[in-house]
């Protein structure tokens, strides 16, 4: 640190030498000098690699300059983007000495609205004299004062006394180690981020242009409406970004707006279209040219709200990442049309069942970057990776949206192109813009978009946005020297046949309706007059996340046709099984797929010939489990990266994730090499994956000389009524005979004879203790002849249990709205909604636990309570040992923290840690084979732990009535009762201390 001061202090020295000069407002000491004699000096003192001097590629390099540095053309970009790992963490903007940003309005305003369009914590502003840290969270306002926003405020001379600190926030190694965020955490200022509030801004502009076309044109459809007002929305930001690029003059979108006059707009989007042929602008399809007309006044008042001072963005900054997670979220509303004639927004129906956020950049990221690593270097180890061969991959996105996953795919193209380039030497197709740093022609550029990218989306809108976002991706580092001159014509390319409209899971060749409706729903696609190619080199995206009973309730007719056409279409599948088996059928032999999908599938039933597919192929390459880590913000969806090779592997990692933001720190980390022959010979059936060596050693050890719990005990589900708020009740009390309580506000007594003890909530499941009935539940169902349980005959109830029956008429009409199965006689109106478990749940002794818990709640049950069980909710109870096992060892075992830790390898995650374990999954977990019938050794060690479970209980129970310096004494004991207990199973499977530092998923690390 003393040397990192030492050269500081030198920088100080030397300009304070010359202060005086350089800093007069008549100086002649430029902007440009500033950065080369100080500020890159300054920040590389503090790890930074200003000049890119080990030659990695823009696309691997720490800082990024502006290109303007070298042009000194006129862009409104900032001087320098500094990233970890390809992040932007930070922008810097430089002023010559003689401003003095102190006081400096515009620079301050400058450098916030970078910061604020890109989504950052903080933004910096440097002449050197200065160094200003401004909280880029707060939406910069017109006639914001210098210091509004600011974090941090150092002079040069005090620079040396607070390197520390300076080195603390903005060093390299500790901003990768994530010092930004947690220096300024504390100091947020709570305004909307950037892309919400950019969002909202152009929510606004849709209701606003539709409400006034609509106005004048009442014939408009909404869609017609919707497509409209989304292409003059696109084309002011199109505008507007290539005027902050330098590619057109400033301010030419507010000067014609400014003149009022449609034929003066209409003359300027003519001119553009001659330009650009993006299809934006293209008059031949533009209805707003000639047939309609938007006030002027609506529209000049949308343009004032795209230029400063009224608008917070930076449209230099503001990039195709950007308006891609916007308008991901943008497509989850469509306009609508009330009867009063006004203009509103709406959920669309797709998106009803769904929540509206969107998919992180880092998971874009890594996804596509895994993949295009894996097939480059296929590419590059068969000799083949050239500018040709790179220009012939097709690259296919499966669920379009707003194309963030073809942007990302896009780059990695560009950048694997100009590295190939450099290393055969061949310079002719780059341009150099700084030392070690050269970018691909644009005339190459655009073969790459044109002849690689694809894309398939249900929306129309999405694929409007889709082919917006790449055009806009196309020119994002391209200024108005390396464009082709301005008499060049058509400089973009039309991507009408790249991006296309249409379901990419339905085949219309082989999906026939007569429904004009389902056909407008449905979408389906034609493959073939599509003109896309057959099969693709790479495959990518983030399918729809949509449950089977949604797609029975939103298309049956589409669900019917995955039925018939898809072999994953099993049980309760999610819609993006079928992208997943799709992406595999559309793939090339030697293709690799990418793509974002819940995690669910590793494990749940229906997943089973998902499984197959992929375990049979050993198709499965790499698999990022983010467990019950919440990666979309708001959104309880549990997610995974699933990168497949079509080629078939023969090992796979996989890496299981237990906190996000560490993810962040490593994301490229593979995680643990397996086997392919591992998830081969499971099949179908549930994998059960480890994470390292310690994780592997203890499954092998848990798995091996064992049998399922479900061979050994019976394992059931509860009842379900489908009327719990009639049957269950819960505050009640006892009348001698009666059950007194109170129902809608209405005073009930009933007969207590036809009620049974109940658990109700999961607090009353508590493992080493006696269940706990919080509940009674109504229960008019007495043994039948053949030893089953039946429904009481009306005429019986009316006369054995009249208040009950009285209470249960009343309830009639709600009763008879429910589906039940099977059918009740006629006139038993109170049967439960499925006749399961009946014969059952009433028995004891057996052990009753919670389905979705952290463990700890596996309770033995020696009175029949009765319990519900649903999905991944209520309990689920354990009868009937065999064997010679006891149900004290089996709730020893459950409780035991190597089970634990199957069991959440095996469960569903859900948030807070919590996991789900249903009978499915119970009935897996792994009992050490005892022969405790034919072996006095195996039946010693079983009727120990036996009794140590019984003594535990005991324990337990004495505790709940103790205090002072008993429960103190009992609190002891319990701890030596359950540390003999952990001891007794180690010793079965062979475990010394590998349990005990064993991290169980969903526990984050200290």
């Amino acid at each position: 640190m003393s040397q990192i001061k030492d050269s500081i202090k030198k920088l100080v020295d030397r300009f304070k030498e010359d202060e005086a000069r350089l800093t007069v407002k008549s100086s002649t000491y430029q902007e440009t000098e500033v950065r080369v004699e100080f500020i890159d000096p300054l920040f590389k003192l503090l790890g930074w690699q200003m000049d890119n001097a080990s030659g990695l590629s823009s696309s691997l390099r720490d800082v990024l300059r502006e290109e303007s540095q070298q042009t000194e053309s006129s862009t409104k970009k900032p001087d320098y983007t500094f990233r970890i790992a390809t992040k932007r963490k930070f922008f810097l903007e430089a002023k010559r000495p003689s401003v003095d940003i102190r006081i400096s309005k515009e620079s301050a305003f400058q450098v916030r609205s970078y910061g604020y369009t890109a989504g950052h914590d903080i933004a910096v502003l440097t002449n050197f004299r200065t160094l200003r840290i401004y909280d880029a969270r707060l939406q910069p306002k017109a006639g914001d004062a210098a210091d509004v926003g600011l974090l941090v405020s150092i002079d040069y001379e005090d620079y040396v006394s607070k390197a520390d600190y300076i080195l603390k926030t903005l060093g390299r190694d500790q901003v990768a180690s994530g010092s930004i965020e947690e220096t300024f955490k504390s100091t947020s200022s709570g305004d909307i981020p950037a892309n919400a509030s950019f969002l909202n801004r152009i929510n606004s502009w849709r209701v606003r242009i539709s409400q006034d076309l609509v106005s004048r044109h009442p014939q408009l459809t909404i869609n017609e409406l919707s497509d409209l007002t989304q292409k003059i929305i696109n084309r002011i930001i199109f505008i507007r970004m290539c005027e902050d690029r330098g590619i057109e003059g400033e301010y030419v979108l507010r000067d014609v707006a400014q003149k009022k006059s449609m034929l003066e707009l209409r003359a300027l989007f003519k001119r553009l279209d001659d330009r650009y042929n993006t299809g934006l602008f293209d008059v031949s399809k533009d209805r707003l040219q000639d047939n309609y007309e938007l006030d002027c006044n609506v529209f000049i008042d949308i343009v004032d709200e795209v230029y400063a001072p009224n608008s917070p963005y930076s449209f230099g900054v503001l990039d195709a990442d950007f308006l891609g997670q916007v308008y991901e979220l943008f497509l989850g509303q469509q306009l609508i049309l009330k009867s009063d004639g006004s203009i509103a927004l709406e959920i669309k129906p797709a998106y009803v069942h769904r929540e509206i956020v969107t998919t992180p950049q880092p998971i874009v990221d890594e996804v596509v970057d895994r993949v295009f690593k894996s097939k480059f270097y296929d590419m590059k180890s068969s000799g083949l990776l050239t500018l040709d061969s790179i220009n012939s991959l097709h690259v296919f996105d499966i669920a379009v949206g707003s194309s963030r996953f073809l942007l990302k795919a896009f780059d990695e193209l560009i950048e694997a192109a100009i590295e190939c380039l450099i290393s055969q030497g061949d310079y002719k197709h780059l341009y150099r813009v700084a030392e070690n740093n050269y970018k691909l022609d644009f005339a190459v550029k655009k073969d790459v978009l044109r002849n690689c990218l694809f894309g398939c989306d249900i929306d129309f809108n999405a694929v409007e946005i889709a082919r917006f976002s790449l055009m806009v991706r196309l020119l994002e580092d391209e200024t108005k020297d390396t464009l082709p001159p301005v008499n060049h014509k058509k400089i973009l390319p039309d991507l009408d046949n790249n991006i296309f409209y249409g379901n990419t899971v339905v085949d219309s060749e082989e999906f026939s309706t007569t429904s004009e409706d389902v056909l407008n729903k449905t979408v389906p696609f034609n493959w073939v007059l599509s003109g896309l190619p057959n099969n693709f080199d790479v495959i990518i995206g983030n399918p729809p996340y949509i449950k089977t009973e949604e797609m029975i309730s939103d298309n049956q007719e589409e669900m019917d046709y995955f039925k018939r056409h898809y072999r994953t279409a099993y049980k309760q599948f999610d819609k993006y099984f079928v992208f997943i088996e799709t992406a595999l059928s559309k793939a090339k032999s030697d293709a690799w797929i990418g793509m974002v999908v819940p995690n669910k599938w590793i494990t749940i039933g229906s997943g089973k010939k998902l499984r197959e597919i992929l375990s049979k192929g050993g198709f499965v390459s790499q698999l990022v489990d983010f467990g019950n880590e919440k990666i979309f913000d708001g959104k309880s969806a549990y997610v995974c990266l699933l990168i497949l090779s079509k080629d078939g592997v023969t090992d796979f990692h996989y890496r299981y994730v237990n906190d996000y933001q560490r993810f962040l720190l490593s994301p490229q980390e593979l995680g643990f090499s397996l086997p392919t022959d591992l998830i081969r010979n499971v099949g179908g059936n549930a994998w059960v994956l480890p994470n390292d060596q310690e994780e592997a050693f203890v499954l092998g050890r848990l798995t091996k000389n064992s049998t399922p719990l479900s061979e050994l005990i019976d394992v059931k589900n509860g009842i379900q009524t489908s009327a719990n708020d009639v049957f269950l009740i819960e505050d009640y009390s006892i009348n001698g005979d009666y059950i007194d309580f109170v129902k809608d506000d209405i005073s009930w007594s009933i007969e207590r004879s036809i009620t049974r003890p109940y658990v109700s909530k999961s607090s009353g499941v508590i493992s080493y203790l006696p269940i706990n009935a919080d509940a009674l539940m109504i229960f008019p169902y007495e043994m039948s002849e053949r030893g089953t349980p039946a429904p009481i005959d009306p005429e019986v109830m009316r006369s054995d249990y009249p208040q009950a029956m009285i209470y249960l008429e009343h309830y009639k009409g709600r009763l008879n709205k429910r589906k039940v199965s099977p059918p009740p006689k006629p006139g038993v109106f109170y049967a439960y909604g499925r006749h399961q478990a009946l014969d059952a749940v009433f028995s004891y002794p057996k052990i009753i636990y919670s389905v979705n818990q952290k463990g700890g709640k596996y309770a033995l049950d020696s009175i029949g309570v009765a319990y519900a069980s649903g999905g991944t909710a209520g309990e689920v109870a354990l009868f009937n040992p065999v064997k010679g096992y006891s149900l004290e060892f089996l709730l020893g075992l459950l409780n035991h923290r190597a089970i634990e830790f199957y069991v959440r390898k095996r469960g569903s995650p859900f948030g807070g840690g919590w996991y789900a374990r249903g009978s499915a999954v119970i009935s897996e977990v792994p009992v050490p084979n005892l022969n405790i019938l034919g072996s006095q050794k195996d039946k010693a060690i079983h009727d120990d732990i036996s009794t140590n479970v019984k003594a535990l209980m005991t324990n337990r129970q004495s505790m709940k009535t103790s205090s002072g310096r008993a429960y103190d004494k009992l609190l002891l004991k319990d701890r030596s009762l359950l540390n003999s207990l952990e001891v007794k199973f180690n010793s079965i499977w062979g475990f010394t201390d590998e349990i005990r530092d064993l991290r169980l998923p969903g526990e984050n690390e200290n």
